[in-house]
């Protein structure tokens, strides 16, 4: 390959990994093209910030990529889909007998359950209506206590309804990028790492703690309504920490990820 890839392995690794905090791993690899610990979206994200940390062109490399990933796609095994097939198949043809033996023991059940009720009802046939009477009162007592006590939880669940409804609606945390962005984002309570590269809209639970890491800082971000552009060609970071937001530097973001880099 020739002019921008030239032009980084005569940066070379160590200095690459400084300006762009890519491991030195990574960008070993990428020099050598050597694809093999790496996916699809974190090469392509590597690139993407190569490309723009020095304003180069690497559209071969991208394509020896794809060339790359596309060789190395475990082909489907055409054994295993045939006996996925007959499976199905089977399955789909004993349905029909599942269903006929399930109907036939819900119907004896049904009919013993009818047959128990009848035999109860012929025992019971004579009773007090005094006592019938006096517990139609009692239980109309009840009800209306019941009713009122119920009327009044209602209300109390309806306006702490409202309330957090209110408070779920306000809450928002979206990334618009100007052009396509590679982002890495962390949980601050399981330190679960995500990373996408995208050119829409792109939203993150606003309810959690995320640091983040851009490839480049042409982005708006909106918290609860509210939009703040930022235009920085370079890697930007940010903790986003109770709906508020902070850009980090290089160090302060290692320390909040135990260390790492990335």
């Amino acid at each position: 390959m020739k002019g921008g890839y030239d032009a980084l392995k005569e940066i070379g690794a160590q200095k690459i990994h400084e300006a762009t905090h890519i491991s030195r791993e990574y960008v070993q690899a990428i020099l050598h093209e050597s694809f093999e610990g790496m996916t699809r979206v974190q090469l392509f994200g590597f690139i993407s910030i190569l490309e723009r940390e020095y304003s180069i062109d690497l559209s071969e490399l991208k394509s020896r990529a794809v060339e790359y990933f596309n060789d190395n796609t475990p082909p489907i095994n055409e054994e295993n889909r045939t006996k996925v097939s007959l499976f199905s198949n089977q399955k789909r043809n004993l349905a029909p007998i599942y269903i006929g033996v399930a109907l036939a023991i819900f119907v004896v059940f049904a009919l013993l359950n009818i047959k128990s009720i009848n035999k109860e009802v012929s025992k019971n046939t004579t009773v007090d209506n005094s006592v019938i009477d006096s517990a139609k009162s009692n239980i109309a007592n009840d009800i209306k206590d019941e009713n009122s006590s119920e009327i009044e939880k209602v209300e109390v669940i309806k306006e702490e309804t409202v309330v957090e409804d209110s408070k779920s609606e306000a809450l928002s945390f979206k990334i618009f990028p100007r052009t396509k962005v590679w982002l890495g984002y962390i949980d601050l309570i399981t330190y679960k790492k995500y990373q996408t590269t995208f050119s829409d809209e792109f939203s993150l639970d606003p309810s959690k703690d995320w640091l983040l890491a851009f490839g480049h800082g042409h982005i708006n971000i909106e918290i609860n309504g509210v939009v703040k552009e930022y235009k920085n060609p370079k890697t930007v970071r940010f903790l986003y920490k109770d709906a508020e937001l902070k850009e980090l530097n290089f160090e302060e973001f290692r320390n909040l990820n135990r260390g790492n880099i990335w």
